[in-house]
């Protein structure tokens, strides 16, 4: 009697649990937000509570008139994956396409939850339409832009809520962070608590933010799967693009011990990987895009020539003398949690290194004549400025 008894409550609790969430309605639940911006491109990601199918309706700024009322016909992307529209999941990653350079466009995200996925029947329920929203892809040609960079911020999302709050986002086209921006890589949950989702709430639905891996974010027991949420199309943590005469190279440091270290188990190869990194860089600044920009300029968490740790001093071996070389125009990092300007040196860095420190907010002018820097604190008050004029 008392095992029957148990089974019934068990049995109670089930439907209990399975009828709660069937009345569930779905929802958005993290984003949207940008990733990955290009001059003919763009990454929108989103996620919901319940399996469903999405896409996104969008449109240039030459139908905005229309778009969605007044029977507007939007384009319609969804993601896909060798034949097979990605579907049945809680994450929704889709790029959009064959954009034009330097044009405003409208979009709305929109997922239809699926109630059974058999093999032959698929049978969807709800339909959540999230609000429209605004973005401008990149263009090479814009005379003048801003953008914004900071770091380590360690999972502490008040304070960079704070930082945010007084920062001009408006006139920013796109945020770097450079790193550390998490402890480690654990519980989904944490990376929608100490980044995304502050990042969406001031400015992520309508600019985008670029991250620069750094060794916090290395490590975990899901720091592989990181990437899926701030992905790029080289499948890489390092690659190059190009906004108003400044071409960007973004560069993973990798760890800061050596991979022998006993507090990696042997789970890590990161000298190989920045010798990697290294033959990329040696094409890539040999590149007309490089060649061409006004400026050149590298965000590495880890920063060059600052000769503490490993991981600092081989990456300083290894891509030291190409940047040198290449002629960069300042190298912006982030890692050892102090603000410090490290001038060009005579027989080192022949180039500025910036290494921003905590709860501080760089914001970058980019003119013909000049980058102006202007590093601000939590409460919007100026650290410290300075110019970099064009060569």
């Amino acid at each position: 009697v008392l095992l029957r008894a148990l089974f019934v409550a068990c049995c109670l609790v089930f439907v209990l649990h399975e009828t709660s969430y069937a009345k569930e309605k779905l929802e958005i639940t993290h984003g949207p937000y940008l990733v990955e911006p290009g001059a003919d491109c763009m990454t929108i990601i989103w996620f919901t509570n319940k399996a469903s199918l999405s896409w996104i309706e969008y449109c240039g700024d030459d139908n905005f008139g229309t778009f969605p009322r007044w029977g507007g016909y939007p384009e319609i992307a969804k993601g896909s994956t060798n034949g097979l529209i990605d579907a049945n999941t809680l994450m929704h990653s889709i790029r959009l396409t064959n954009l034009k350079a330097g044009t405003k466009y409208r979009y709305r995200i929109v997922s239809k939850e699926i109630l059974q996925y058999d093999p032959y029947e698929v049978i969807y329920g709800d339909t959540t339409v999230d609000d429209i929203y605004e973005f401008e892809t990149l263009n090479t040609e814009k005379t003048g832009f801003s953008f914004g960079a900071v770091t380590d911020m360690h999972e502490r999302a008040g304070v960079l809520d704070t930082l945010l709050q007084n920062s001009p986002l408006d006139s920013m086209d796109m945020i770097f962070y450079t790193g550390d921006m998490l402890n480690w890589i654990g519980s989904e949950e944490r990376i929608f608590d100490g980044l995304i989702d502050v990042s969406v709430d001031h400015f992520a639905k309508t600019k985008p933010f670029i991250l620069t891996r750094g060794n916090h974010e290395t490590r975990g027991p899901n720091a592989r799967e990181l990437f899926s949420y701030f992905p790029h199309s080289s499948g890489k943590y390092y690659y190059a693009f190009s906004q108003g005469g400044v071409r960007f190279i973004v560069l993973d440091g990798g760890e800061d011990k050596p991979d022998t270290h006993p507090v990696y188990a042997g789970l890590v190869d990161f000298d190989n990987y920045r010798t990697e990194q290294a033959e990329w860089l040696q094409n890539e600044v040999q590149c007309d895009d490089f060649k061409n920009a006004s400026y050149k300029i590298v965000l590495t968490h880890i920063p060059p020539y600052r000769g503490r740790g490993h991981g600092s001093n081989d990456l300083t071996e290894k891509w030291g003398p190409i940047l040198n070389e290449a002629g960069i125009d300042l190298v912006i990092s982030g890692h050892t949690h102090r603000f410090e300007r490290i001038a060009p040196r005579e027989g080192k860095n022949q180039f500025p290194i910036l290494i921003l420190g905590k709860d501080m907010m760089l914001k970058t002018d980019v003119s013909s004549e000049q980058l102006s820097l202007s590093i601000n604190d939590t409460k919007g008050k100026v650290v410290d400025e300075f110019n970099i004029p064009e060569k």
